[in-house]
């Protein structure tokens, strides 16, 4: 008797959904894959939405979206899009989507991602005030930056950094407003801080460190952020970036383990049999909430799920950075062990708007720090997998 065809579905569209898609279909040709998406859209590149804040070309860019309809009906994918899963019936083992329809599967994915953090009640009901995690939304910061002159973006990050810079080719007025006490603190040294916080503000970008918001100034529009210190800060259009949160709840009904996020193997199995996860929503060890993590689990989960049998396996993932000017790279351990003894390299050259530090230790190679001039970043993430000794260290910091 031949065995029956294993069913597959996928929910979430992103990274990790659709790379679980491809992955499983490459593994068994005969599976049925069902993806559900509760947006509207073909799968898109995610980190590229603040950009699209400032330029609305990068939707037009042949790489924004990552496949073409026609790819789904070829590789025999069912692609559910525009529709929420809103339950998983596991006595069943169906899944239940918003206009009522119940799909069976035999393996579950959840590739259900994140959502932003944003601590203030109501805060995203005022019409100027945004967080960005989808193509929605940064479509609608865009046009509300269209008639906007100032803006206040609360989180320093990468992806706060990145909106700040949109809005800034957009010509408002932008404050960023950071709860550490210097920019990037989790990418860069107290003197790459400093370097880079020089950058920021040559261009005219107000930062305003050790700053915490109290409040939004304002009922049905936000006219201001209001700081702790009793400092208002005006502003037209307001952008939360302050970090995401894992969407848990469909594993907490379903009784998986969770933590931060849904706990899984190397494997990226859940706590129960049939059931994986991977991308955002995925907690293994302390790996980032990254697109390029995403994609590799996203590629496990899809292998597994279609009878495969391979591991997850984290690397050093680097922070990459392109605005007001200048670029930024960032890898490795960069003096973050307070218990560790470092040896630092450094390279300076401020009219340039060069800096460039590496961390060693035990001779080793073990991070490093790329402002301005970045063309090295791929031989110093190299050298940081080999651990390259001091000689070859320092050729690389002269290159």
């Amino acid at each position: 008797m031949a065995e029956a065809t294993v069913r597959i579905i996928i929910i979430g569209s992103s990274a990790a959904g659709l790379s679980a898609a491809q992955e499983a279909r490459k593994v068994s040709p005969e599976a049925t894959i069902t993806l559900i998406s509760e947006e509207p859209h073909l799968p898109y590149h995610r980190p590229s939405l603040t950009e699209l804040i400032g330029d609305d070309m990068v939707e037009k860019r042949a790489t924004f979206y990552l496949q073409k309809e026609s790819w789904f009906a070829e590789q025999q994918v069912r692609f559910l899009r525009g529709v929420k899963a809103t339950a998983v019936d596991s006595g069943k083992r169906a899944v239940i989507l918003s206009d009522g329809a119940a799909i069976p599967y035999d393996r579950l994915i959840l590739a259900v991602g994140s959502k932003p953090f944003v601590p203030m009640a109501g805060a995203l009901d005022k019409e100027n005030v945004f967080a960005v995690r989808t193509l929605d939304d940064a479509r609608q910061v865009s046009k509300c930056a269209d008639t906007a002159k100032s803006a206040v973006i609360i989180g320093g990050g990468l992806l706060g950094m990145e909106a700040a810079n949109a809005l800034l080719k957009k010509g408002l007025v932008v404050h960023i407003i950071e709860l550490a006490d210097r920019a990037l603190p989790m990418q860069l040294d107290p003197a790459g801080s400093q370097f880079f916080s020089n950058i920021v503000a040559a261009q005219g970008i107000r930062l305003h460190l050790s700053a915490q918001t109290d409040r939004l100034v304002g009922e049905k529009l936000a006219t201001a952020v209001a700081l702790k210190s009793g400092e208002e800060i005006p502003a037209d259009l307001v952008v939360f970036s302050i970090g995401v949160r894992a969407n848990i709840e469909l594993a907490q009904v379903l009784g998986l383990a969770v933590n931060r996020g849904i706990v899984v193997n190397e494997k990226m199995e859940t706590s129960v049999p049939g059931i994986y996860a991977c991308g955002d929503c995925a907690e293994f060890g302390r790996g980032p909430q990254l697109w390029m993590p995403a994609v590799k689990q996203g590629t496990v989960a899809g292998a597994n799920a279609a009878g495969g049998s391979v591991q997850f396996r984290p690397d050093e993932y680097p922070a990459m950075l392109k605005v007001f000017g200048t670029q930024v790279y960032s890898v490795g351990d960069i003096g973050r062990d307070p218990q560790a003894t470092y040896e630092q390299l450094r390279h300076l050259d401020e009219p340039a708007g060069i800096y460039k530090k590496f961390y060693l230790r035990g001779g080793k190679l073990v991070g490093g720090i790329l402002i301005g001039d970045i063309k090295r970043a791929g031989a110093l993430s190299k050298g940081i997998q080999q651990g390259s000794a001091v000689t070859e260290a320092e050729k690389l910091l002269a290159g």
